[in-house]
C-alpha cells in the first residue's frame, strides 16, 4: 500500500470517527442543522473559512495564477478575507440574536421572520436546495478526479467513493460532525498551504529565482494588469467580496454559536486562515509557469491540470499524499456544509413555506441528506449537461439572490418580500441565461467585465428599485417586530 493511500486511509478514518462521535450526541434537528449551537469561535471561524476555501479556490486559483500570473490570485483571493470582516460585522451578532429569540435553523427561516406571506419563503427555499445541489455537484466532480488519482481507479469510481465517504459522517452527525470535520480539514489546508509554499517554491530555486525567471522572460505576468483588464478584475473582486459574505455555509455558521462573547475574535482568524490558504494557489501557479520557462515543464493545454502535474511530477509521494488529503479536505469542507444546507432546505424550509408540518425532523433530515448527494452524484455521473447548467448556479447566484433580502434586509426597514422574491429570482435566471447564452455564442459580453460582478451588482439595485416602487407596510411592520426584545418564540 503507498503512502497517499495510507495518509488518505487515515484521514477518511477520523471523519468516520468525528461522525460516529456526533452521531451519539444527535438529540433534536437543533443538533443536525445547527450544531446545537454549541460552537466557539476558533472551531466556527475555522470552519467558515474551509467552507469557503473549497477545491474550486485551491485547484481553480492555481491554474488561474498559472495562466494570469499574479493578477489572479489578488482578484480571487487576496480581498475575499475583508469578506469575513464584512460577514462579521453586518451579520454576525444580529443573526446571533435571532438565533435565540426563534427557531432560526437556516437562510429561510431568516426570510420567513423578516418578510411576511410565504412568497419569500418559498423562494428562498427553493433556490437554496437548488443552489446546494448546484454546488454539491462540482464537489462530486471534484472528488472523482482526486480520488481517481490516489486509488488509481475511474473518475466514476473515484465520485462515488469520495460521496460516500462525506455522506456517511454527514448523515449520522449532521452539522455537528460537519462543524468539526471543517475545523480539522481547515487546519489540514492551512499546514499543507505553508508546507507547499516553500516545496514548491525550492524546485525553482526559491521565492527571488522564481520572481527573477518570470520577470526575465515576461514582466507583465507579475503585474495586476497583465492579462485581464483591471476592470475585470474590478468585478471580480466585487462577486468575490460580495458572493462571500453571502454564502448560505458561512452564513448559517453564525446560527451555531453559543454565545456573542464568540464573535470577537472570529473574523480575525478566518481571514488570517483564508489568506494562508492562498499560498497554495500562489506558490504552485507561479512555480509551474518558471519550470515551463525554464523548459522543466511542458506548456499546459489543459491548466486545470496544473495543480496535478505538479505533484505528480515535483514532489515526494509522501508528501503528494499530505497534499491530496489537504485538497481532499477542501472539497469536503465545503460538501458537507451544502448537504445540510439543502437537507435543511428541503426538510425543513420547503415544507414549512408549503405548510406541510414534518415529524422527527432529524430522520427526514437525514434523508434529505441523502437526496441530495444522491441527486449530486446522477447529475455528475451521467448528464453531463445538466451539470453545464448547474454550474451556473454558483457564487454569483447566491450573491445576487442573498446579500439583498438578507444583509440589507437586517438593516433595511424598507426591504420588501416581493423584491426579496423578485432578487432571488433574477440571481438565478440572470446567471444561466448569460452562462448559457454566451457558451452558446448567442451573446457576446465584454471581455472588460466580469459577468458574475455585474449580475451581483444588478441583484443588489433590483432588490433596491423593488422594495421602493412597491412598498409593504406589512413588511416594515416585521422589521419593527423583528428587532423589538423578546423571549424565544417562533413567528409563522
Amino acid at each position: 500500500m503507498t503512502p497517499v493511500v495510507i495518509i488518505v486511509l487515515v484521514y477518511f478514518a477520523v471523519m468516520f470517527a468525528i461522525g460516529y462521535w456526533a452521531k451519539s450526541r444527535m438529540k433534536s434537528s437543533r443538533d443536525f442543522l445547527v450544531a446545537g449551537q454549541t460552537l466557539g469561535f476558533f472551531v466556527m471561524a475555522i470552519g467558515t473559512f474551509s467552507s469557503i476555501q473549497s477545491g474550486f479556490g485551491m485547484i481553480g486559483h492555481t491554474a488561474n495564477t498559472y495562466s494570469w500570473g499574479v493578477q489572479a490570485v489578488v482578484a480571487a483571493a487576496f480581498l475575499v478575507p475583508l469578506a469575513f470582516a464584512v460577514s462579521w460585522f453586518l451579520l454576525g451578532s444580529r443573526l446571533y440574536r435571532l438565533a435565540r429569540e426563534y427557531e432560526v435553523y437556516s437562510i429561510p427561516d431568516v426570510i420567513r421572520i423578516r418578510y411576511p406571506g410565504r412568497w419569500a419563503h418559498l423562494s428562498m427555499s427553493v433556490a437554496m436546495f437548488v443552489g446546494s445541489v448546484a454546488y454539491m455537484t462540482a464537489q462530486v466532480t471534484a472528488t472523482g478526479v482526486i480520488m481517481s488519482l490516489i486509488f488509481g481507479t475511474s473518475v466514476t469510481v473515484g465520485a462515488l467513493i469520495g460521496s460516500a465517504v462525506v455522506a456517511l459522517y454527514t448523515v449520522a452527525g449532521g452539522m455537528l460532525a460537519g462543524a468539526w470535520t471543517d475545523f480539522l480539514q481547515g487546519l489540514l489546508m492551512v499546514v499543507m498551504s505553508i508546507g507547499t509554499f516553500f516545496v514548491a517554491t525550492s524546485t525553482v530555486g526559491g521565492w527571488g529565482t522564481m520572481l527573477d525567471t518570470i520577470a526575465a522572460h515576461d514582466i507583465d505576468f507579475l503585474r495586476l494588469d497583465a492579462s485581464q483588464p483591471l476592470t475585470y478584475v474590478y468585478t471580480f473582486i466585487v462577486m468575490a467580496v460580495l458572493g462571500t459574505v453571502a454564502q448560505p455555509q458561512l452564513i448559517a455558521k453564525f446560527l451555531m454559536l453559543r454565545s456573542s462573547s464568540e464573535l470577537k475574535w472570529g473574523a480575525l482568524v478566518a481571514s488570517l486562515a483564508y489568506g494562508v490558504t492562498t499560498l497554495f494557489a500562489l506558490s504552485v501557479g507561479l512555480s509551474t509557469r518558471a519550470l515551463t520557462i525554464e523548459g522543466r515543464a511542458p506548456e499546459l493545454e489543459n491548466i486545470d491540470n496544473t495543480t496535478t502535474w505538479f505533484f505528480d511530477n515535483m514532489v515526494s509521494p509522501v508528501f503528494a499524499g499530505f497534499v491530496l488529503a489537504g485538497l481532499l479536505a477542501a472539497i469536503m469542507s465545503s460538501a458537507n456544509s451544502f448537504i445540510a444546507v439543502g437537507a435543511s432546505a428541503l426538510m425543513r424550509d420547503l415544507t414549512s413555506a408549503l405548510g406541510i408540518r414534518v415529524r422527527d425532523e432529524v430522520r427526514w433530515a437525514r434523508l434529505a441528506s441523502v437526496l441530495v448527494v444522491g441527486c449530486a452524484l446522477v447529475f455528475a455521473l451521467y448528464l453531463s449537461q445538466v451539470v453545464f447548467l448547474l454550474g451556473a448556479i454558483g457564487w454569483a447566484a447566491f450573491a445576487a439572490a442573498i446579500f439583498g433580502p438578507l444583509v440589507l434586509g437586517l438593516y433595511w426597514r424598507r426591504a420588501t418580500g416581493l423584491a426579496t422574491t423578485v432578487a432571488i429570482g433574477f440571481g438565478v435566471v440572470a446567471n444561466l441565461a448569460s452562462t448559457v447564452l454566451t457558451a452558446q455564442e448567442v451573446i457576446t459580453l465584454p471581455t472588460y467585465i466580469q459577468t458574475g460582478g455585474l449580475i451581483t451588482c444588478l441583484g443588489i439595485v433590483l432588490f433596491i428599485v423593488v422594495s421602493v416602487a412597491v412598498p409593504s407596510r406589512d413588511s416594515l411592520d416585521r422589521f419593527v417586530d423583528m428587532n423589538r426584545p423578546r423571549g424565544s418564540k417562533s413567528l409563522v
